[in-house]
């Protein structure tokens, strides 16, 4: 399995995954559940959730849009 960089932490996610174990459960349940959606807003959340990343808002914190 290919391992790539968590963009949050030093830490590992798999290929597929936006984030490492830790810091996908560290997100809230609604904005997992809208980021495990697959459909044509899938980039735009994903690009959201990056953003939110680089301005150092806290995992818990962060929102996703529908």
């Amino acid at each position: 399995m290919t391992r790539l960089a968590c963009p949050n932490c030093p830490n590992t996610r798999g290929k597929g995954q936006y984030l490492c174990q830790t810091c996908w459960g560290r997100l809230t349940p609604l904005a997992r559940r809208l980021l495990s959606v697959r459909d044509a807003k899938a980039f735009a959340r994903l690009r959201e959730l990056h953003g939110q990343i680089a301005a150092h808002k806290p995992l818990d914190r962060i929102e996703i849009s529908r």
